[in-house]
């Protein structure tokens, strides 16, 4: 009788230079509608201030971001939550049309054509040392897709044993069907 297989991690997204800038650049954005808000158009200010501050507190905490990566029986699936509060479905996909997969270097990547790139690691561009990519083709998602991501190694035993035999082999070796110790 074959166990069910489900293991679950979140990471968080680091911040970046980019990030800050665009803290930077909405705090200064905030303290401008705040002084046209008092002196410029003072009918309206109040309401202008508080929609002002509204709208940075929520572009400012949209950039928190964590990603879920759920494997389920072979199925991979990864989420964004973002602050926490909002979760949305990034891709998701039976691993046995896994078509490449390893450990992630940006130059391997960089001449090769894919319909859609999705990064889901600690960092922004998947630079992170341990981040790994899988190649999968999914009309759903427009074809070719690069998934970058940042998995533990429970994550990556419980995608081993749905990937196709001879991409396992090439991935992990001729140990490649060994039962995982996800315990």
């Amino acid at each position: 009788m074959q166990q069910d297989v489900f293991v679950e991690q979140i990471i968080k997204r680091r911040h970046n230079a980019m990030d800050y800038l665009i803290y930077v650049g909405l705090i200064v954005a905030f303290f401008i509608v705040c002084f046209a808000g008092l002196f410029i158009i003072p009918s309206f200010g109040i309401l202008l201030i508080a929609a002002a501050g509204y709208g940075a507190y929520w572009l400012i905490t949209s950039r928190n971001l964590e990603f879920e990566y759920s494997v389920t029986n072979g199925d991979l699936t990864i989420d964004r939550i973002i602050n926490r509060q909002r979760r949305k479905r990034v891709i998701s996909f039976d691993c046995k049309n896994v078509e490449a997969m390893g450990k992630y270097k940006a130059a391997d990547h960089q001449g090769k054509t894919y319909d859609k790139r999705f990064f889901t690691s600690t960092t922004v561009d998947g630079s992170a040392e341990g981040d790994w990519y899988i190649a999968v083709r999914s009309a759903k998602y427009g074809g070719y897709c690069l998934v970058v991501f940042s998995p533990e190694e429970r994550v990556i035993e419980a995608i081993r044993p749905f990937l196709p035999r001879q991409l396992a082999f090439e991935v992990f070796g001729p140990n490649f069907n060994r039962k995982p110790n996800l315990g």
